[in-house]
């Protein structure tokens, strides 16, 4: 299984996306091209597969912790904001 950090999130994602922390979860979206032509939108949501230190100057921190792939929707959404709708309402199902 392929794993992400925060971070990594973070640098990919352009000016029309959002990467925002929830609890253990990250929500991710991104704008870009999709099959059939479509541009918009799409929804990730990621869970720790590391915990992060409690003392920020030893070990990893949240955002440099890895994470993996638990749900992605399979719709294109017109915005960040429909995209981030989405994912908080299927976030609060993911814990």
């Amino acid at each position: 299984m392929e794993t992400t950090t925060m971070e990594r999130l973070q640098m990919a994602t352009d000016s029309y996306g959002a990467v925002v922390r929830y609890g253990n979860l990250v929500i991710a979206t991104s704008y870009s091209w999709h099959k059939g032509g479509l541009y918009g939108n799409d929804a990730r949501i990621y869970r720790l597969t590391e915990t992060p230190s409690e003392n920020p100057w030893q070990g990893k921190s949240f955002i440099e912790c890895g994470l993996e792939l638990i749900k992605q929707a399979n719709q294109i959404f017109p915005d960040d904001g429909h995209a981030l709708s989405w994912a908080l309402t299927a976030a609060m199902t993911a814990e």
